[in-house]
């Protein structure tokens, strides 16, 4: 009678936990998605004319770094030598705004058009793999707390036999 009464506890845990570790990857995997989403929302793509921009400035990284590192004096003289209207939109931008574009040209080095979307796949497996291993931490700590419950009361039914 006791062991059927075991056997019965163990089934009821182990249902208990399966269950469990489903809901914590359904759970991983929606919070991933919604960290996601909301990633994508507070961060939208670049618009076409940012692309292009990011893409002339990783195609001419050369040209432009000389650009930006010249004196003003020979800024002018390298700008009318080019014909693409960045460098003149450069020298017209004011100190704040060339410094965005130092920034932007500096992180376009390397720049592909897909990288958005590569970076959003990874963030989604990054916030899922860490949820899911937080989840897994967390339920066995509950098995743990479990198991030491369930001995407990098995010691102190044995000592009051």
């Amino acid at each position: 009678m006791e062991g059927d009464l075991e056997q019965t506890e163990e089934m009821r845990d182990s249902k208990k936990e399966v269950l469990n570790r489903r809901i914590s990857f359904w759970l991983s995997f929606t919070l991933a998605v919604v960290i996601t989403f909301w990633y994508y929302a507070m961060n939208p793509p670049d618009t076409n004319e940012m692309r292009k921009m990011r893409v002339f400035f990783k195609e001419n990284i050369m040209d432009i770094a000389k650009f930006i590192r010249l004196p003003r004096d020979e800024l002018k003289e390298f700008a009318d030598s080019k014909s693409h209207p960045f460098y003149q939109t450069y020298l017209k931008s004011s100190k704040p705004e060339k410094e965005k574009i130092n920034a932007l040209i500096h992180i376009s080095r390397d720049y592909s058009p897909n990288q958005y979307w590569f970076n959003m796949l990874f963030l989604w497996t990054i916030a899922f793999s860490a949820l899911w291993f937080l989840g897994l931490i967390l339920e066995a700590c509950i098995i743990l707390v479990r198991q030491e419950d369930a001995e407990r009361k098995k010691r102190i039914k044995t000592k009051s036999r």
